[in-house]
């Protein structure tokens, strides 16, 4: 109790002042940080530096090179500051109204793979395994976002890890270039092979009704196949947004714009390759 009395004003005291605050979101944002690149984007004398990084105390520490990162208790102060409760909150049941969502979009099972990529990994392989098989035998794999007939039917596992890896390294690339997020490689890659589960489990549906007829337009579908279509591409973005807010830690929006963009460019190349092939959808 009195350890929480002592840290508790000093902390308040840390994120009073709005200089401070910019600075622990900076730190934040770029997760490791020099004191030149501090200086560059401040523009403030050094002793007046020095003083801020000095009040914000043990919300920041410094790696072996002296560069600034922000330590447990620095993470948490900055997800207050970036409105981030949802992502530092330790359970389920902190989400309050919103936990049927989080738990709909796997958010569990990518904080799992986020904690231990390496734990995680063999299930995430017997995952691209399964799908891997399985668009060998249905002849249809996800190019992209639009899972599509393809002969031979050796070809849909070829397309299937490709469009996977594709899709892996375009959120890694924009992550990278808007938010500078370089962490995680390993578990967003199998985050997104996770997210490959309702576009193949369309493919399965699909191909058990035999009365249906598959054309390469939109406009020629039935309106029921329209919807489900659509509504499994939603479910689709939507696990690939959940990844990036839980794995790369971005804030809704952050992760909403670069899944945005990432499905704008999924989307065009997908009709690009399936015209260029004459693949069916």
């Amino acid at each position: 109790m009195s350890s929480k009395k002592r840290t508790t004003p000093e902390l308040w005291k840390a994120l009073s002042n709005e200089i401070r605050r910019e600075l622990l979101s900076y730190i934040g944002e770029r997760r490791v940080v020099s004191f030149t690149e501090i200086q560059t984007r401040f523009q403030m004398k050094v002793g007046t530096l020095y003083h801020h990084i000095d009040t914000l105390g043990e919300l920041i520490t410094q790696d072996q090179s002296k560069r600034y990162l922000l330590t447990e208790k620095g993470k948490r102060a900055y997800a207050l500051i970036e409105d981030e409760l949802d992502i530092a909150a330790p359970g389920i049941q902190a989400y309050g109204k919103f936990s049927f969502f989080h738990v709909f979009f796997l958010r569990p099972l990518f904080q799992f793979i986020e904690r231990d990529a390496i734990r995680s990994l063999g299930f995430s392989v017997l995952i691209f395994i399964g799908l891997t098989v399985a668009t060998y035998f249905l002849s249809v794999a996800p190019i992209f976002m639009f899972p599509s007939f393809i002969t031979p039917p050796y070809f849909a596992p070829v397309f299937f890890i490709l469009s996977t890896i594709l899709t892996y390294i375009l959120f890694e690339i924009l992550t990278i270039l808007f938010f500078r997020r370089k962490n995680n490689k390993l578990a967003l890659l199998q985050a997104v092979v996770v997210a490959q589960i309702p576009l193949l489990l369309l493919s399965i549906l699909v191909s058990f009704i035999s009365d249906f007829e598959y054309t390469t337009s939109i406009l020629q579908m039935e309106i029921w196949v329209i919807i489900l279509f659509f509504f499994v591409q939603l479910i689709y973005a939507g696990l690939l947004m959940e990844a990036v807010i839980v794995i790369k830690e971005l804030r809704l929006e952050k992760a909403g714009s670069i899944s945005l963009l990432a499905i704008l460019v999924l989307n065009g190349l997908a009709f690009v390759i399936m015209n260029m092939l004459e693949v069916a959808i």
